[in-house]
């Protein structure tokens, strides 16, 4: 179930009034109103306009992730890939630490 928390922190982020919503989502207003009121549900169709139309993060959404005051969109993930390349890099760094290490314990082993 969609908190109406994150309905009306979503319309606040996006400048939205219920007819706008409404528009956006297909829906009459007065839907709409029933939805943040909490008398009904958006229907799913709704619900992927939302996510797929304003690039809303679907856990963010149904309230798995996140504060339900800030709006959680898609954009603000990393990719995969840079995920990778940074934890390639962090390995990399460690071994490079590693020898560091090495190197400063045979320093003092020589004295």
């Amino acid at each position: 179930m969609i908190e109406v928390a994150r309905i009306a922190a979503l319309m606040k982020a996006h400048h939205l009034n219920t007819s706008e919503l409404a528009e956006i989502v297909h829906l009459s207003p007065s839907k709409i109103s029933k939805v943040l009121s909490g008398d009904q549900k958006f229907t799913s169709d709704a619900l992927g306009i939302l996510i797929k139309e304003l690039g809303i993060h679907p856990n963010w959404l149904f309230g798995h992730e996140g504060d339900p005051q800030t709006v959680l969109y898609m954009k603000d993930l990393v990719h995969k890939s840079e995920v990778e390349k940074l934890e390639t890099r962090i390995r990399e760094l460690k071994d490079e630490l590693g020898e560091v290490y090495k190197q400063l314990a045979e320093e003092r082993r020589v004295k």
